[in-house]
């Protein structure tokens, strides 16, 4: 297999400035780093401010609202201000996520009950999502993924065999290359599988998005998941539940249910791509 070539010639680079990285995790440092889909992409949306209500952004609110209320219709009648206005906050909560995430700062107040009468009155709470405007950003982490499948307990197992045949081989060239040459088939397979199984779950999320009516912008982002709880969005979060339901396992599709199962640990899921012949090695040999 030489059609990553210019990556492995990256990953010996990467393995010349870290020593201790075996050629595996080189090739897959390498691959992370050149995935476009790794980066946070920016958006255009105002960013919200971290110390209290920006009076800048206040004020353009108020701008743009005047303007909204004093315009009229082409007969010269005022436009319905409150149908506006209404249906303006159902975005807003859209965007958010929900009632309790835009009224959280103060509860029980006479103005959030208020506000929380106007909104649910203006739509459901299931329609919530076709009132999206801002992008909706969902998370994969595949590395996470790759160890809940088993798939990572696979490939380390099937590595760590390898290396111990070069480091016994380490002083004959000869006997030390078939091992080189399966590590390097290893690590493409890896790679491929990880490359499959992100279009695959992008699909899924894409699709799924499309079903809630969401018709705002969708970026699949690959990296670690470090948010905290009160972070996410609830609306991505659905979004990505059901990209990983429908999304199978990329190695053994019928494992797939079983993935994040409390009764199918990882170790579980690794002894049964093996009793089912995928493990990187076997593959590897008919490659």
């Amino acid at each position: 297999m030489t059609k990553n070539s210019a990556r492995k010639k990256a990953a010996r680079a990467y393995q010349a400035a870290h020593p201790e990285t075996t050629f595996p995790e080189a090739m897959r440092a390498v691959a992370r780093s050149a995935d476009p889909t790794s980066a946070v992409e920016e958006t255009s949306l105002l960013q919200p401010s971290q110390s209290g209500v920006d009076p800048k952004a206040r004020h353009t609110a108020i701008e743009v609202l005047t303007a909204l209320a004093l315009s009229t219709r082409e007969d010269g009648s005022a436009i319905d201000f409150a149908d506006e206005l209404a249906g303006i906050l159902a975005s807003v909560t859209a965007n958010v996520g929900s009632v309790e995430r835009l009224l959280i700062g103060r509860t029980g107040s006479w103005e959030s009950d208020l506000v929380a009468q106007l909104v649910n009155g203006t739509v459901m709470e299931e329609d919530l999502p076709r009132r999206r405007t801002a992008p909706v950003r969902v998370l994969l982490d595949v590395d996470q993924y790759w160890y809940n499948s088993g798939l990572e307990d696979v490939y380390i197992e099937d590595v760590d065999a390898i290396e111990q045949l070069l480091n016994h081989h380490a002083d004959d060239r000869e006997r030390e290359q078939p091992p080189v040459d399966e590590l390097d088939t290893i690590a493409e397979l890896d790679d491929d599988d990880r490359t499959a199984y992100i279009a695959a779950w992008t699909r899924h999320a894409q699709e799924a998005a499309r079903e809630l009516g969401v018709e705002a912008p969708i970026t699949v982002v690959v990296a670690e998941d470090t948010r905290a709880y009160t972070d996410i969005d609830p609306l991505a979060d659905r979004i990505e539940q059901l990209a990983h339901a429908r999304t199978p396992h990329p190695v053994v599709p019928e494992l797939g249910t079983l993935v994040g199962s409390m009764k199918h640990p990882p170790e579980a899921l690794a002894a049964r791509i093996r009793a089912a012949g995928r493990s990187y090695r076997n593959r590897a040999a008919s490659a």
